[in-house]
């Protein structure tokens, strides 16, 4: 089922210290959560909030912001003192809401001066907390995003990891030391795992040395990279004597989300995206009444090797932070759905136990296609039938015909005796060129197993009409006239075909 708007909210983190839980970690626990919400951190008589829609981070102020923006136009001589003062006593009451306003309105800069300038101050304090050793923060809860003066435009864990790139120390947001003797493995969370990054070229080397053998010490002369990417939520760190789990899945840097700054564009990268792009909608569209298994695109009885593969595959291609990419810009709401069942599939086949109990429920519920191997029993066929000509129904009118096709099929099978059922299917395979004359002799059984139904042998006669099966056409519509002498259709119809034959 696709989430309602109160599984955004903040589940575990409400609140602490700075000593104890970095502000990385803070970031990335409210990314993980999928977190929408208000983020206060306070230290040394200045407060800091950062906005959150769903985990993405998307703006940040200061009780001092018009002081550091002030600073900003200063040091460039984009504005007039005077009018720098009056803007600020504009948005006093208004903390990172009415500055980029208060000093468009009050004629200190341009607009687009001011909305660039407080935009690059919400970056400027989001990095420079990072730098913060002590203070407090507490985490509200919001029922829907937060409304923002300039968004960020970059995931979160990509602006976490630029933040990281500017300390001296990055292992001082980690919870302990940075071992030299651990052994850095890719997150087994397959949200932190697949985050749509942007990394370096030293960043990439590290994250395609990981194979859970080599030691901080040996990937990388440089220990700082190998600390920033662990504290971004990419790689984990096991220390020694620890054993390593292994997934059985394909590893590497290949088959991550990230990207290589200055990199050439990978070949055929337009054609992957819109790939992507059509997975995404037509998988979104059916997830209503997807199984897990239709979900990963797997078969019921699919080895745990393959639905593991499954798992990973899925979550890199419908992974959240692709909402930020052009080709999947208007996809927010799908991706996050998505990825929710994502997880969902990861725990149902998480053990062996889990799975059999979820397989039952398919079998019981029937709210998908009756698995291969099932015999349901009369009354569970036709409630199988009545949910998936409604399903396809909806597929139908959204044009995304083969599940819609598929669906309704079977419908028919397990219940020929509605009318409605053989009417949809029909008119699904006429949208296909190559399957009209699968569309006439749909309806050519349909009126041999209720044969005294006007709608289906009108529906016959559209069939024969796209297949130019004129002597067909002819008699099912005289079949229409006899079940019904007063249909007018039938009368225009036979007329037209009269006349034309006159000429």
């Amino acid at each position: 089922m696709k989430p309602s708007s109160s599984d955004s909210r903040v589940k575990m983190l409400t609140g602490g210290s700075i000593e104890r839980s970095p502000f990385s970690e803070v970031v990335r626990t409210l990314y993980r959560e999928r977190a929408t919400a208000k983020l206060l951190v306070s230290s040394k008589g200045e407060e800091r909030t950062f906005s959150f829609d769903r985990g993405q981070i998307l703006f940040a102020s200061s009780n001092r912001e018009a002081q550091l923006v002030g600073e900003l136009l200063r040091t460039f001589g984009l504005a007039d003192e005077n009018l720098l003062l009056s803007a600020f006593e504009k948005a006093l009451n208004e903390p990172g809401q009415g500055l980029a306003r208060a000093l468009t309105e009050s004629g200190a800069v341009p607009g687009y001066v001011a909305e660039a300038a407080v935009r690059a101050l919400s970056e400027r304090l989001f990095f420079d907390t990072f730098k913060w050793t002590t203070g407090l923060f507490t985490v509200t809860p919001l029922d829907e995003a937060p409304v923002v003066p300039a968004k960020m435009d970059r995931p979160t864990g990509g602006l976490v990891l630029e933040a990281l790139r500017r300390l001296p120390a990055p292992a001082s947001q980690l919870n302990s030391p940075l071992d030299p003797g651990a052994r850095p493995v890719f997150a087994p969370d397959l949200l932190l795992r697949y985050q749509a990054i942007s990394v370096s070229a030293a960043e990439a080397e590290v994250l395609g040395r990981v194979d859970g053998a080599t030691t901080v010490e040996q990937i990388h002369r440089d220990q700082r990279i190998v600390a920033r990417l662990a504290a971004t939520g990419l790689l984990q760190l096991v220390a020694q004597g620890r054993p390593i789990e292994k997934t059985g899945v394909a590893e590497g840097l290949l088959f991550l989300n990230v990207e290589i700054s200055g990199a050439q564009p990978p070949a055929r990268v337009a054609e992957q995206s819109e790939l992507q792009r059509e997975l995404v909608w037509n998988t979104y569209r059916r997830l209503d009444w997807a199984s897990h298994y239709d979900l990963l695109g797997v078969e019921p009885l699919a080895p745990v090797e393959v639905i593991a593969k499954a798992l990973h595959d899925r979550a890199r291609i419908f992974h959240p932070d692709h909402h930020m990419k052009s080709h999947l810009g208007d996809a927010r709401e799908a991706l996050e759905a998505l990825f929710a069942s994502i997880r969902s599939a990861e725990r149902t086949f998480r053990t062996p136990e889990s799975r059999q109990a979820y397989d039952r429920t398919l079998e019981v519920s029937a709210d998908t296609i009756a698995l291969p191997g099932t015999e349901p029993t009369l009354e569970v066929q036709k409630e199988i039938a009545r949910k998936n000509y409604t399903r396809a129904k909806l597929l139908y009118e959204e044009e995304d015909y083969y599940p819609a096709y598929e669906m309704v099929r079977q419908a028919v099978e397990f219940d020929p005796g509605q009318k409605d059922y053989w009417v949809l299917l029909a008119r699904i395979q006429r949208k296909n060129p190559k399957w009209v004359r699968h569309a006439s002799e749909t309806m050519r059984r349909a009126v041999k197993y209720i044969p005294e139904n006007v709608e289906l042998w009108w529906e016959f006669s559209e069939a024969c009409l796209s297949e130019r099966n004129e002597p067909e056409r002819v008699k099912a519509l005289k079949e229409v006239m006899r079940l019904d002498p007063g249909n007018r259709r039938a009368q225009v119809a036979l007329a037209e075909i009269t006349a034309k034959a006159a000429r």
